[in-house]
């Protein structure tokens, strides 16, 4: 599991406003806890969480945050419980730090990634991954980097469970093992339009009784005029 450091800086006030001028200066506004200890707000760069967020572990890197506070500091271990980010931007607004020990193990989530192409796929199937990510408990040095499934030889209707993922030694898989993490779905059909009714254009005839009512209306004799 990689470990990087990251600098800190206590924040003197909070709010929205506060939250949003920090963000203007390129920091990120944050709060530490955990561990017993008090909430504390603090505030890191950005482009430097940046770097610390673009490892091979990803979000579960273990952090040794440095935080100052009137020119001293204070090292803590911690993991990033929680990352928000701008709906647009995609750029991260607040980070939750969580104070942890090498010692004591914790829960993490943990990416899946697909390996091989389903047999059900070259039959026609669409292979659908319903959980991208896993929870895990173990040791902050035992957190994997990814888990990796084969799926070559799903076919259609077949699926592979949150219990068939191999965890290594001293990980232990709490997402439930019913869960679907991928499946091989069968291929749509689709239904053949409507055949257009042939009876539109042509005219229905009249029924005889009818037709003979309608000529015996033509043919019956006007009523005399009044005085004839």
């Amino acid at each position: 599991m990689e470990r990087v450091s990251l600098d800190a800086s206590v924040r003197q006030r909070t709010g929205k406003e506060d939250a949003r001028r920090l963000r203007r200066a390129g920091v990120v506004p944050a709060v530490v806890y955990g561990r017993g200890r008090k909430p504390v707000a603090v505030a890191v760069e950005s482009r430097a969480l940046r770097a610390a967020l673009h490892t091979h572990a990803g979000t579960n890197v273990l952090i040794d945050l440095d935080i100052r506070v009137d020119g001293a500091a204070d090292r803590q271990l911690v993991v990033i419980k929680e990352l928000q980010r701008d709906i647009f931007s995609h750029e991260v607004i607040h980070v939750d730090f969580q104070a942890i020990s090498l010692e004591e193990t914790l829960e993490a989530h943990v990416p899946v990634i697909l390996v091989g192409t389903p047999r059900g796929v070259a039959e026609g199937g669409l292979l659908d991954q319903h959980l991208r990510e896993v929870l895990v408990e173990c040791l902050p040095t035992q957190i994997p980097e990814r888990l990796e499934v084969d799926v070559t030889g799903l076919r259609v209707g077949q699926a592979v469970h949150a219990g068939d993922l191999k965890m290594p030694e001293g990980v232990t898989l709490l997402t439930p093992p019913a869960e679907v993490v991928a499946t091989v779905l069968a291929p749509r059909v689709e239904e053949a339009p409507a055949a257009p009714a042939a009876a539109e254009a042509v005219a229905a005839p009249l029924p005889e009784a009818a037709a003979g009512e309608k000529s015996a209306e033509k043919g019956a004799a006007k009523p005399p005029a009044e005085g004839a």
